[in-house]
């Protein structure tokens, strides 16, 4: 059996026990609640919420991190194959970095004050406004290209 199909099943079980120890973290944390009487989860002391929480929030952590290393070696290995796929892959990124790059440039640095009293720094406000820059690029680049495509298919008909 090769490598990636086995990544691939690894992956696919890693996600399937993703799923059940969200769903028993996050009904521990409601029992938590009835049992506290507050409404939301914020509410609860963090001893009473982090000794139910904890081992399964590590242990989600671990999952998360053999996902990406699996995932990893699953690119890697394809990419090791088929070294005409590493041009594509090499301009993919360069294009995903200068995409970042130009919304890292039009982004504001402002400290900002937060909801719960603190400060956002100047350095955070630029980079979540270069997330926001970058994302609506490639919201708009993936817009266009689906335009261009029909377009492109309504002529060749």
């Amino acid at each position: 059996m090769k490598i990636s199909k086995i990544l691939s099943y690894v992956v696919l079980g890693l996600g399937v026990l993703g799923v059940i120890l969200w769903y028993v973290m996050s009904s521990s944390i409601s029992n938590l609640m009835d049992q506290n009487g507050v409404s939301e989860a914020r509410e609860l002391d963090f001893d009473i919420a982090g000794s139910a929480v904890t081992p399964l929030y590590s242990l989600t952590l671990i999952i998360f991190v053999i996902t990406i290393i699996a995932t990893l070696i699953s690119v890697f290995s394809t990419l090791a194959k088929n070294p005409s796929g590493l041009k594509n892959t090499a301009i993919g990124i360069v294009a995903f970095i200068i995409i970042v790059g130009i919304g890292f440039a039009m982004a504001n640095g402002v400290e900002t004050p937060l909801k719960d009293g603190g400060m956002l720094s100047e350095s955070g406000s630029k980079w979540v406004g270069t997330g926001l820059y970058a994302f609506y690029f490639l919201a708009a680049i993936a817009v266009g290209l689906m335009f261009f495509s029909g377009i492109k298919k309504l002529i060749g008909k």
